[in-house]
């Protein structure tokens, strides 16, 4: 079994190592992002990590900077939800990591909640996709918005981020656990 600490090693570079050795087994991060994959001779065969399956899955541990890594060789996948090739993989991962910089620096804390500001108009001209996005903002964190929305994980953050760095929205700690219910608008 090999067990890593991400803060110390890059999720992308120990997954390389592992598809170069044509490596096959159970690979599980677990952090505030967790997620599972399965290699089969050096090929991602299996992804999932929040709800999300295949690439989705992928794309989102491509954000992953924190937590541990565990790989348990010699276990096969509960199936294939993945088709792309090592190198494919490698690069896809590499540009989805990229395209998560600037949004993890926004929303560094998927524990958060979001509300919106005093700087909000109902004025504001937002889009379809826009909209849903913005329809989830004070009802739940980060994580769930991202684990629940029917959109892509990375668009449901970058659609936000714009209203972030406008100042209209704005990351809060999450509710008192003693009121369930409680939403913030």
């Amino acid at each position: 079994m090999l067990r890593s600490d991400l803060s110390e090693f890059a999720f992308p570079a120990l997954l390389q190592m592992l598809l170069s050795g044509g490596r096959t087994g159970h690979m599980r991060v677990q952090g505030t992002l967790s997620g599972e994959l399965w290699l089969e001779h050096g090929e991602v065969v299996y992804a999932d990590a929040l709800g999300r399956q295949g690439s989705a899955a992928l794309e989102l541990l491509s954000c992953v900077q924190a937590g541990e890594l565990l790989f348990e060789a010699g276990l096969n996948a509960p199936g294939r939800n993945l088709t792309v090739g090592r190198d494919a993989a490698l690069r896809q991962l590499m540009v989805d990591e990229d395209a998560w910089q600037p949004i993890l620096q926004a929303f560094p804390d998927w524990g958060l909640w979001l509300r919106f500001t005093s700087r909000w108009s109902e004025q504001q001209s937002v889009n379809r996709s826009q909209y849903r996005a913005l329809a989830l903002v004070g009802r739940m964190s980060l994580h769930d918005m991202v684990q629940r929305s029917d959109l892509g994980p990375r668009q449901v953050l970058a659609l936000l981020l714009p209203f972030k760095q406008a100042g209209l929205i704005e990351t809060i700690p999450p509710p008192a656990r003693s009121d369930p219910k409680a939403t913030f608008v």
